[in-house]
């Protein structure tokens, strides 16, 4: 699979387990902050809702709402399969 579709699913995967700030998917997803922010726009251009929410003063976490285009039990089941 293209890895950053690989990438996008698990980042699904990871928001629909409890929202979380992009350093906490940047760390999760071995990737960048900036790298992040752009898988979260493209899943958004396909139909995901993904909400930025301000959590304290400063801090921001990312909430799925909806999971758009995908289906969220097969994408939970391919993620799982990748760990084994």
């Amino acid at each position: 699979m293209n890895p950053k579709m690989e990438k996008s699913l698990r980042l699904l995967v990871a928001l629909d387990r409890r929202p979380q700030s992009s350093h906490e998917l940047a760390a999760r997803l071995a990737t960048s902050r900036p790298t992040v922010v752009r898988l979260v726009e493209d899943l958004r251009g396909m139909g995901c809702q993904i909400e930025a929410v301000r959590e304290g003063r400063a801090d921001w976490a990312y909430h799925l709402r909806d999971w758009g285009v995908f289906n969220a039990e097969r994408v939970r089941r391919y993620v799982e399969m990748g760990r084994t």
